[in-house]
């Protein structure tokens, strides 16, 4: 970290730079804030200091505020290689040539994933930063579970991994668009080929609206895919 860093870092706590414990704790704000660990409770024995982790978290310069990011689903590290640009106007934003996403208040931005092929739209889903760079690193499609509060890669469970063959971002960068091709054929974990297997009548009088299936077989079974573990539809 350089002098001119420990300096802004000092201000903003408001008082002077001091030695290798302002280092020390600028550093872990920034791995926390980037996903790279989990916060842990009490830090205060590396610093000797009381626990900082609770105090509010200075992200790192190259990205946005985003919420708590966790690691690959097999816990290996992943080196990742795309930036995200700063927001620096509306020009920029709208008619410039450098990625720089917009995530909400939760760190997340939405996703809306449809079939290369046939245009039909698949599902609506969330990313965060690590899920969105992942999806451009590796031509799979990521997203985050806010359900179950994880990083998820599609199909990883499953096999029925999303191939990216075109990935767009909205006018001010607000919502990503993919078109893949899915192995398999199916991405709704229902078992449907699309998660908007059913549709809702417009100008229906009926109380309460009934639903209409537009899919009236599922490409898999999900009990047989994926046993008993927790589905991710919360209530």
């Amino acid at each position: 970290m350089e002098a001119g860093e420990v300096e802004s870092w000092a201000r903003h706590q408001g008082r002077q730079p001091s030695n290798e414990v302002e280092r020390i704790e600028h550093d872990v704000r920034c791995a926390v804030a980037k996903g790279l660990f989990e916060p842990i409770d009490d830090l205060s024995p590396l610093v000797g200091r009381q626990p900082f982790v609770r105090a509010p978290m200075i992200p790192s310069k190259k990205e946005p505020p985003v919420a708590y990011n966790p690691r690959s689903p097999t816990g290996n590290e992943i080196i990742m290689t795309v930036e995200f640009s700063q927001r620096r106007s509306v020009e920029q934003v709208e008619e410039g040539t450098v990625l720089a996403p917009k995530f909400d208040a939760d760190g997340l931005i939405p996703a809306v994933t449809t079939d290369h092929g046939t245009g039909e739209v698949l599902m609506h889903a969330y990313m965060n930063a690590e899920a969105l760079r992942l999806t451009v690193d590796t031509g799979e499609a990521h997203y985050f579970s806010r359900s179950r509060r994880v990083l998820w890669h599609k199909g990883a469970t499953s096999g029925l991994v999303q191939k990216v063959r075109e990935l767009l971002i909205d006018d001010d960068q607000d919502c990503i668009w993919l078109r893949v091709d899915v192995s398999g054929g199916a991405s709704c974990h229902v078992g449907y080929r699309s998660c908007f297997y059913r549709r809702v009548p417009v100008g229906s009088s009926d109380k309460p609206v009934e639903l209409e299936f537009t899919e009236t077989e599922k490409v898999f079974d999900p009990a047989e895919v994926y046993g008993d573990a927790p589905n991710p539809t919360r209530l």
